[in-house]
């Protein structure tokens, strides 16, 4: 009971107080809610009457200047938070507002400084504090200073999350902006339209009535047209050319005494791109493809063509381009895309056109594409490509150049990502002139150092005019005696020599620890070493080598395309007659990017694509380009080089060194020695004669599973028949061996000491 009646008494006395400190708190907040309003009489109406009220407010201003004012609002935000959350520390509260009014003022000080003849002031607190940050920092500083004790001081009175503010107007900004790009876009759109409508409608007063499904329509379809660049800046087209490199032409006529045999290498220190002075100007004036006359009423025809055979489409968009215009046709809700593709041979009737490509639908877009030949085709120019920034803002290690889509869009390549490329197309479609704008992107981007060529040209008359330049490349000999190959037993060479190049970089990439090229001659700049240089091989005529040595350069550029992408040896095989006997399966597969020119057949176009399309192309550059991403090939018309224009640019280079590089490979002695037949050498005859003495009797079963190759054995059985070894009767289907012949052959061969022979060995230049 007693124990209770202490409880009892305690819990009184606790009630008793916790009333008390309510009662407390609560006269505070109103003298503060009191003393608040007596601060803003004072200094926001100017009602200070009285002895204390003048004298406060005096002492106020003379201290704060003009954030004096500021004093009864941080105030009242003190008191308003403090009743509603039922917290603020008072502490935290001062210092907020001691820093933000002293520092408040320091700007005010600051100010007054900038602008002299204003009345703004600071007090004494603002002279104080701005002076002395003067001192130390300089006014700069004390400016900046000023303002970040600012912000400081309204975060602790305020906790403002200032990275939310900044985001927040950030994005504010950015939208207004966009916004704001838009509604201008769209207004100089409508006012180009309604000027454009105003015009028609002058020339061509529109019918009373029309349809309503006419009307819904579109009057006039989208044209994205593409513009030449033509007087653009050439310093700051082709890796920012020195100054010298933009002079004019390199003069070609000169006395022989004026022309020495370069016999100095080239140095890469004072070697200099060639300029784009040394090619041709475009003839369009900037204009590609049809005018617009001409586009309105191609799409009238084709509008009332469709329409002809009741099929509802319409014209949405054009894109005209260097020797085709694509028009993008939209098929109404319900049209099936094969009643529009269906009837292309007509369309082609009624645009007067000598074939038409259909893109079926058009990827990205819900449109399908119709190239129609241009009544005036445009000669694609190599200098309005080179100067265009898909080639100058490359990034890639090799860029090339290929011409302009069927759109007008320049279109461009990377070697490194090609890393094989198949070009094939009928006599006078533009193969060779595509080949030398390959080349010319090239050497108008590598040095010699970077980008080497190693050029087969059976014919002997395209590839030729680039003898002598820096940038050829000859595995099988040193750069004193290089040249572009255009016999068929130097190409097996060269190509046999240039597999050994290739085992040998993979070595050296093996023990570098590196998977290509780029991380080599990047592991090789960290090492001090040598860097690798990339190798092209360029075959100008695929079959005519195929029909000489077939067995030995098929072998040579199936381990080339398989393995050499790695070690940056890239292919370019050309041929005028692409057939299965040519373009191997084995080699077509390693050959994943195809440039098909006009063909005379599907059954060619497939071969190359795997698709028709390469037969209705125009000739003259018109070709199909399909890269390793590509599902689907692309239209290109390819950039016209001249011979002079080739000219010019070799004797720039020539005239700047000769080819120069160092030896991988010592020469095998196995190929200095004749080759009997089709690229047969004498081991090779002495091993096939010794096993057909053992087995005493032949065939290509035997030869291959001894030589592993069924092409190597067929090479080899002809030439035991050319040579007489053996024979096979009229009527009779097996082989006559004559053994005495055989005989004197092995002993002849065992006389040559081919025993001393060794496997050659290898000198490299990366240390």
């Amino acid at each position: 009971m007693e124990k209770y009646c202490y409880a009892r008494k305690k819990s009184k006395k606790k009630t008793k107080q916790v009333s008390s400190v309510r009662w407390l708190a609560s006269a505070l907040y109103i003298v503060g809610f009191a003393v608040t309003a007596w601060l803003f009489a004072m200094l926001w109406f100017g009602f200070s009457q009285g002895s204390i009220s003048e004298a406060s407010c005096r002492v106020l201003r003379q201290f704060f200047g003009q954030s004096a004012p500021l004093i009864p609002l941080l105030l009242t935000y003190w008191l308003v938070r403090s009743l509603i959350k039922k917290s603020g520390a008072f502490i935290f509260f001062f210092f907020g507002s001691l820093l933000t009014l002293t520092a408040f003022s320091s700007v005010l000080t600051m100010l007054k400084l900038i602008f002299t003849g204003s009345q703004i002031t600071g007090g004494l607190a603002g002279q104080k504090v701005f002076y002395w940050f003067e001192g130390v920092v300089g006014p700069v500083g004390a400016s900046l200073f000023s303002l970040a004790f600012l912000l400081v001081g309204l975060h602790i009175l305020f906790a403002i999350p200032w990275q939310v503010v900044v985001s927040k107007s950030a994005e504010f900004l950015r939208n207004d902006f966009q916004g704001w790009m838009e509604a201008r876009a769209e207004l100089k759109e409508k006012v180009k339209e309604g000027k454009e409508e105003i015009k028609q409608a002058a020339q061509h007063p529109a019918p009373a009535a029309q349809d309503n499904e006419e009307a819904e329509r579109p009057s006039k379809p989208k044209i994205y047209r593409p513009h030449t660049q033509i007087k653009a800046p050439v310093a700051e087209m082709v890796k920012e050319l020195p100054r010298s490199a933009n002079k004019a032409p390199v003069q070609t006529e000169q006395t022989e005494e004026e022309t020495p045999q370069q016999t100095k290498p080239f140095d890469p220190a004072t070697f200099q791109l060639p300029s784009l002075d040394l090619l041709s100007d475009p003839v369009n004036n900037g204009v590609v493809g049809p005018t617009d006359e001409e586009i309105a009423q191609a799409t009238k025809r084709l509008e009332e063509t469709l329409k002809n055979f009741e099929i509802g489409a319409h014209v949405t968009g054009v894109s005209p381009g260097p020797v085709v215009t694509r028009y993008e046709i939209k098929p109404d809700p319900g049209v099936k895309i094969a009643s529009i593709v269906s009837i292309s041979n007509d369309i082609a009737l009624a645009m007067r056109a000598k074939s038409i490509r259909v893109e079926a639908p058009i990827p990205g877009k819900d449109a399908i594409g119709f190239e129609i030949p241009n009544d005036r085709p445009v000669m694609v120019t190599m200098k309005e490509i080179l100067q265009d920034p898909v080639y100058t803002q490359s990034k890639a290690r090799v860029p090339v150049a290929l011409g302009r889509f069927a759109d007008g869009r320049p279109a461009g390549a990377t070697l490194e990502k090609w890393p094989h490329i198949l070009i094939a197309g009928a006599t006078n479609s533009g193969k060779s002139i595509c080949l030398h704008t390959i080349i010319m992107s090239v050497l108008y981007h590598a040095k010699p150092n970077e980008v080497k060529f190693l050029m087969i040209d059976p014919k002997r008359l395209e590839l030729t005019l680039y003898e002598g330049i820096p940038h050829l490349y000859d595995p099988k000999t040193s750069c004193d005696d290089v040249n572009v190959v255009t016999d068929a037993q130097g190409a097996v060479k060269s190509l046999q020599m240039l597999v050994k190049v290739m085992e040998k970089r993979l070595k050296i990439m093996e023990l570098a620890k590196v998977k290509n090229i780029e991380g080599y001659n990047a592991w090789a700049e960290k090492k001090g070493e040598e860097k690798m240089f990339y190798i092209v091989v360029i075959i100008d005529e695929m079959a005519d080598l195929m029909l000489q040595t077939r067995a030995a350069i098929e072998d040579s550029v199936q381990r080339l395309a398989q393995m050499a992408r790695a070690v940056g040896i890239h292919l370019i095989l050309c041929t005028q007659r692409p057939s299965v006997n040519v373009i191997t399966g084995v080699i077509k597969a390693n050959l994943p990017s195809r440039i098909a020119l006009q063909v005379a057949s599907k059954t060619d176009s497939r071969v190359i694509l795997d698709g028709a399309g390469a037969e209705l192309l125009l000739g003259r550059g018109d070709m199909l380009y399909q890269g390793t991403s590509d599902q689907k090939p692309h239209r290109i018309q390819g950039a016209y080089v001249s011979e002079s224009e080739i000219t010019a640019v070799a004797d720039f280079l020539r005239s700047q060194g000769a080819p120069d590089y160092p030896v991988q490979i010592l020469a095998d002695h196995s190929m200095q020695r004749p080759q009997d037949g089709l690229g047969t050498s004498p081991e090779e005859l002495l091993q096939a004669l010794k096993l057909v003495t053992e087995r005493k009797r032949v065939s290509q079963d035997l030869l291959k599973a001894h030589f592993g190759s069924s092409a190597r054995a067929t090479n080899i059985l002809s030439v035991l028949e050319m040579k007489g070894f053996i024979t096979k009767p009229e009527g009779s289907n097996r082989w006559e061996i004559h053994y005495d012949l055989i005989e004197e052959q092995i002993s002849a061969l065992e006389n040559r000491d081919t025993d001393k022979y060794q496997e050659p060995e290898y000198e490299t230049v990366y240390k």
